[in-house]
């Protein structure tokens, strides 16, 4: 049973020989793609997983923090595991709960359901040394009245602390899980509403008030778009600028699987790596292929938020544009017989974007 034991395959090794004891069990905290992955591959090579999930649903932060008419950037056929296909009736970019459907499938076809339990929250994990042996506590509480066990019985005690013990842990709450304010000089004396994206729901919210949106990302520009329709003035602060490509590619096709050819994953020898070559190489012909294609080589029909370089695998492509004629209209108001062909003929709002220091 030695070979249950990868120890070169674990983030965090023990510090003495001695504590190398095998490992059986493992806790896999969080219940969402990751989570779900880790615990199919960790049970399939025989190790005793229990999932831990302080919610009563499996897709964590899309189901958590998912807002109004919200879809995945990213393509179903790049999404999805290598061992369950995406519905051939979703759309190339799933909406969240379709996105959340495809997850539950996965736990009914993989059987991870009996490995969940949900409506616990983790404290904290701590490590100890017992007969010569690392292992885990891991300190969890039932935070809310959600079915805990796979028997569906409710763990009693709202607030009430357990611990367990297991020989590894598996951390897979997420990149977004704890959200992230910047401090900002002033912003504790601002009257209005502020608030993290994390915490946005619908874009009722924005109804009348005049809007400033901090960051450029994606969820950023999405939020831009949607306060543009019903805020009664909406600005972006752009920080270090961006560039933006719409997640359908030319002729509808799902950008990332135009991305994914022969040339992006090829291999790349160390030093052109080192000297940025495929960057300063690849610069030219994107920015000439935006010029030709729209008129702007900032990005995709983006005439705000320049970078100078194109830094492919450095610079997170903004896949959400819908925003962006909105924002464009201040630096380039769109004149001439085909001004009648945009989706936005009928619209009179901007939203306005300037840069600021980085804080």
């Amino acid at each position: 049973m030695a070979s249950l034991t990868p120890w070169h395959r674990l983030a965090t090794r023990p510090a003495e020989p001695s504590a190398r004891a095998e490992v059986r069990t493992i806790c896999v905290i969080g219940a969402g793609p990751s989570g779900l992955v880790a615990a199919k591959h960790l049970r399939d090579v025989g190790y005793t997983v229990t999932v831990l999930e302080r919610s009563s649903k499996v897709g964590g932060t899309f189901v958590h923090k998912a807002y109004d008419d919200a879809r995945l950037v990213s393509s179903k056929y790049l999404t999805a595991f290598s061992d369950l296909r995406s519905p051939t009736t979703a759309a190339d970019h799933m909406s969240l709960p379709e996105y959340v459907a495809y997850l539950e499938e996965y736990c009914d076809r993989q059987e991870l359901w009996s490995l969940m339990r949900f409506g616990t929250e983790v404290l904290r994990v701590t490590r100890e040394t017992v007969n010569g042996a690392l292992v885990y506590n891991v300190e969890t509480r039932a935070s809310e009245a959600y079915p805990a066990d796979a028997g569906g019985a409710a763990q009693a005690g709202e607030g009430r602390t357990r611990t367990a013990q297991f020989d590894a842990v598996c951390v897979c709450s997420g990149l977004h899980e704890v959200p992230y304010t910047p401090a900002i000089a002033g912003a504790d004396s601002f009257d209005g509403v502020s608030l993290h994206s994390c915490e946005y729901k619908e874009r009722s919210l924005f109804k009348g008030r005049r809007v400033l949106v901090l960051g450029c990302g994606e969820t950023g520009m999405d939020l831009a778009y949607r306060a543009v329709h019903t805020a009664a003035a909406t600005a972006i602060s752009v920080k270090r600028g961006f560039l933006a490509v719409p997640y359908e590619g030319w002729g509808g096709v799902p950008l990332d699987t135009l991305i994914a050819n022969l040339f992006e994953h090829c291999h790349e020898h160390w030093l052109l790596h080192a000297l940025h070559v495929k960057w300063a190489v690849t610069t030219v012909f994107i920015r000439a292929g935006f010029w030709l294609t729209t008129g702007s080589s900032a990005g995709w029909d983006q005439w705000v938020g320049h970078v100078e370089q194109v830094k492919r695998g450095h610079h997170i492509l903004c896949k959400s544009t819908a925003a962006l004629p909105f924002m464009n209209r201040p630096a380039k108001r769109k004149t001439g017989p085909d001004a009648e062909d945009t989706p936005l003929s009928n619209q009179h709002s901007d939203a306005y974007s300037f840069g600021t220091p980085l804080y």
